[in-house]
């Protein structure tokens, strides 16, 4: 024990290595440095208890405070034998140009490699790691190797790329939307209890019966994620039970109305219309489950999306091309499936599929139709000589088909047909012509065509080879031809030879001088420029800038495969045909006298020549409107889709124009417009043709104003007794701010046309005329003048109840017995009288400028209705009568300060 202890009490000792080293002492505290502050006794005094209250409360424990919270301020509260932090160094003061500097030189792999150097520029984002600034985390900026990639993040896909680089994206989109279920609503509320209950619920059971009494949910028949399919598992089932009603979207009418449909079309599957309806209303359904991507841009839609569209449809016009049992109803449906198969099948595919459609409907007008827009669209493969034979050869089988239906003795209205096919088919190839450079072939062959079929001779050999012999004679004369100056006709050739041979054709005169300049670019383009105009024409032999090119005067054997001989049986019928495919030609608006085909190619891209004047005025109005500036509407809009009528062909700055002047409609005339108003002039004076009357005043009033009284008087000396014709000069002379000479037109007008069924529309130009200067007491005397010709004060209620009762009578009397044109006249003249007699009581600070809008709309109303329950919702009659009630509505809301009330749009 002693010497344990001994050994206990024995000092041990250390032994010395280099790797033992002493405890290094402990280092003194340092003092604190004092707080300075710069104004220390402020902060004091505004809040003198608070450090008080500290010491407090640390001096006297808490007993509130749990077991928790103590070992959380041990925590907090620094260790005695901690070590201390050592003193933070300053950091040595950097120069400027230690960190920045001026480069001089620039990096020269920029250019090469695109960027700059990745490894010189430091990744740094302050929030969001990619995110761009003011978004909700869709747009992100990633790195795509050494370039900055801007993309967009699907919502629903965070974290896990872009959607551009993932191609799965849109099936997964789709299958989402797909097993998205929603919950339905009972539909009916639970029933509440007796009152002599115990016990009252104040919530309704949420259990259900899940057995046959459920009636089964009917599913959309097709939607754009239709082929994905959505399962009814237990799972998916319990998810969709979590959701709360206030999350079930609403039904959209586009949605009701495809269900609708998917019912229909399931049930009458023979009933094509409302397949085509299914097909059409795809296009509105991709945009409702798009959402929030097409807000911005409804029009803008991926290749994929688009080709998934037109998928879509082609399996739905297949499944309707099963249950077509008629001949037209399966061409339409392949014409549809073709033109969206355009954007679904390759190239190949396609070209194979309009092979085997052309080899099944050979017959079939509007496949070719629009197997001919293919070819046009094939811009690598097309060429001129496979477009024009492919045109000269339908050309050749219409030809036949009118011939034998001329022999035949068939139907009329099956060469009205042949008719309409034949003069579109001449229509696109001349218009083809045009395009292609061929400016001079095309006019040629148009003035072959109205000379055969306006000026050909009284007699004639029965055979066509014949005549078109005798034609030629005519043509290889060069005597002055339709359009140019002195021309008189093939007929007048044949009566009279050695008058006509006498005359030679003149060449056309030059637009434009050659301007004084020494910029020789100028005088080079103005040079061009003549050289341009001169070639719109054909040449004659003895021009001396034909020998420069040949190729401008052109031969009889030129255009005789263009050729299309008329015969006299269906010349009536084909006259209306001819004269609108003219003016198509010449870059005008129809004079809308034709139906099928032809009316047709007045919305046909490869036709019709889409004005520039109403683009050109909306970018400028767009330039200089200012905010909070009220101007009138822009009314310069060449054509359009409106019914053509006086107050539109002879417009004032209030309203729409049909027709503009040529530089403003084309900016580059693709034909002289001094021939096309003297082709004009010759048919209306010199042919006769009445229906182009109206027209060709209007086209002269537009382009020469100074020259259309002129041109009024020779119309009104060779057409008497048209009404029109005077209304016309009437509106012509009050544009020009001529009132009392219109006034003088009107009153020898109504004189001379007794009938008032045929001069009503006289009447209801008189009051326009003062109802656009706000003249509403005069403009109410003009119309009932029609019931009372020696009216000339402001008439009395019996007179207005008298005109009243007429103007309904006729309306309805000329409806029942089919003249509509009287109809719509007498339905303008009753409109007019309750819009200038009846107060308003809905707005009683209407100006005296002002009528009663609702009355008047509600007249329109009224014959709009019975149209419609005619079956006339799309005839011209019925466009006329829309456009009145635009016309009122427009001259309400600029004459006088009464509002226009929105709920009339809702009523009428």
């Amino acid at each position: 024990m002693s010497s344990t202890s001994k050994n206990r009490d024995t000092k041990r000792t250390v032994p010395k290595f280099s790797s033992f080293k002493p405890k290094a002492p402990e280092p003194e505290p340092t003092p604190k440095p004092e707080r300075r502050d710069a104004s220390p006794r402020r902060r004091d005094d505004a809040k003198p208890s608070h450090r008080c209250r500290d010491h407090d409360r640390k001096r006297e424990p808490d007993v509130r405070r749990g077991p928790r919270e103590d070992r959380r301020e041990e925590r907090r509260r620094p260790s005695r034998t901690a070590k201390p932090t050592a003193p933070v160094q300053a950091a040595p003061k950097t120069t400027s140009n230690d960190v920045f500097y001026f480069d001089k030189r620039g990096d020269p792999l920029i250019l090469r490699y695109g960027s700059n150097e990745r490894g010189k520029i430091p990744t740094y984002y302050r929030f969001g790691a990619g995110k761009v600034l003011g978004t909700t985390g869709r747009l992100v900026i990633h790195h795509d190797g050494a370039r900055d990639t801007f993309s967009i993040q699907d919502r629903h896909r965070q974290g896990r790329g872009s959607v551009f680089r993932d191609k799965s994206a849109i099936k997964e989109a789709a299958a989402r939307w797909s097993k998205t279920k929603y919950i339905k609503p009972s539909p009916a509320p639970a029933a509440l209890p007796a009152p002599s209950d115990d016990f009252i619920a104040l919530e309704p059971s949420k259990k259900r019966k899940r057995g046959d009494e459920e009636p089964n949910v009917v599913r959309d028949y097709r939607s754009i994620f239709g082929k994905n399919g959505s399962s009814d598992s237990d799972s998916e089932s319990d998810d969709d039970m979590s959701q709360s009603e206030d999350e079930t979207p609403e039904v959209t009418t586009t949605k009701k109305r495809s269900i609708e449909l998917s019912r229909r079309v399931r049930a009458e599957q023979t009933d094509i219309s409302s397949w085509l309806e299914l097909i059409n209303l795809q296009d509105d359904l991709f945009r409702e489950n798009q959402g929030e991507k097409l807000a911005a841009a409804p029009h803008l839609r991926t290749e994929t999306e688009g080709r998934g569209l037109a998928e879509l449809k082609v399996s739905l016009y297949e499944e309707a091309l099963s249950h077509a049992t008629e001949a037209l109803e399966r061409e339409g449906l392949v014409e549809g499936m073709m033109r969206e198969g355009a954007r679904a099948w390759s190239p190949k595919t396609l070209a194979k599929r309009w092979d085997d459609v052309s080899e099944k409907y050979p017959g079939s007008f509007s496949l070719w139709r629009a197997r001919l827009d293919y070819e046009f669209g094939k811009v690598a493969a097309c060429t001129y000589e496979d477009v024009r034979d492919f045109m000269f050869k339908k050309l050749r089988e219409l030809r036949g088909k009118l011939s034998e239906a001329c022999a035949s003795e068939d139907d009329p209205s099956d060469l009205t047909v042949h008719c309409g096919q034949l003069i579109y088919v001449f229509l696109r190839l001349t218009r083809f012509l045009q395009d292609a450079g061929y400016l001079e072939l095309a006019v040629a062959a148009w003035q072959a065509m109205l000379e055969m079929s306006f000026c050909r001779p009284r007699s004639l050999p029965e055979k066509e080879e014949d005549i078109l012999t005798e034609f030629s004679d005519f043509w290889e004369t060069e005597v002055p031809r339709i359009g140019e100056e002195e021309a008189k006709g093939w007929s007048y050739f044949v009566e009279d030879v050695n008058g006509a041979t006498q005359e030679t054709r003149t060449k056309p005169k030059t637009l434009s001088e050659i301007p004084q300049t020494e910029d020789m670019f100028k005088a080079w383009v103005a040079v061009e420029k003549q050289a341009v105009a001169a070639a719109r024409m054909p040449a004659s032999t003895m021009d001396e800038d034909a020998q420069d090119d040949p190729f401008r005067v052109v031969m009889f054997s030129d255009i005789k495969e263009f050729l299309v001989w008329l015969p006299d049986k269906v010349l009536a019928t084909a006259r209306a045909h001819l004269l609108d495919a003219f003016l198509l030609f010449c870059g005008l608006p129809t004079a809308q006298l034709s139906d099928g085909p032809i009316d047709a190619a007045n919305d046909d891209p490869f036709v019709a020549v889409r004005s520039e004047a109403f683009e050109t005025i909306l970018s400028q109005a767009e330039s200089e409107r200012t905010l909070g500036e009220r101007k009138t509407p822009e009314f310069g809009h060449q054509g359009g889709r409106m019914a053509i009528s006086l107050d539109v062909l002879f417009p004032g700055d209030s309203w729409f124009r049909y027709l503009d002047k040529w530089e403003k409609s084309q900016s580059e005339s693709r034909v002289e417009p001094a021939w096309v108003l003297a082709t004009l002039k010759h048919l209306v004076l010199r042919r006769g043709i009445a229906e182009l009357a109206q027209y060709y005043l209007a086209l002269e009033w537009v382009n020469e104003p100074a020259g259309a009284r002129k041109v009024a008087k020779s119309l009104l000396k060779a057409y008497s007794t048209d009404a029109g014709l005077y209304s016309a000069y009437a509106l012509i002379e009050s544009a020009n701010q001529n009132v009392d000479m219109a006034e003088k037109v009107l009153s020898s007008a109504t004189s001379l046309v007794t009938e008032t069924t045929k001069s009503q529309f006289l009447w209801n130009t008189w009051a326009w005329i003062y109802l656009d200067r706000g003249q509403t007491e005069t403009a109410l005397v003009r119309l009932c003048s029609s019931i009372d010709r020696t009216l000339k004060t402001p008439p009395s209620p019996a007179v207005i109840l008298k005109a009243r009762s007429h103007f309904a009578s006729t309306r309805d009397y000329a409806l029942s017995s089919r003249g509509l044109d009287i109809s719509i006249h007498h339905a303008q003249s009753l409109a007019l009288l309750e819009y200038l007699t009846s107060p308003d009581p809905s707005n009683p600070t209407s100006s005296p400028s002002q009528g009663n809008l609702p009355a008047a709309l509600t007249t329109i109303t009224t014959l709009s209705t019975d149209l419609l329950s005619r079956n006339l919702p799309s005839t011209q009659h019925h466009d006329l009568l829309l456009q009145l009630a635009a016309r009122l509505i427009l001259h309400y809301a600029t004459h006088g300060q009464a509002p226009l009330h929105p709920h009339l749009k809702n009523t009428h």
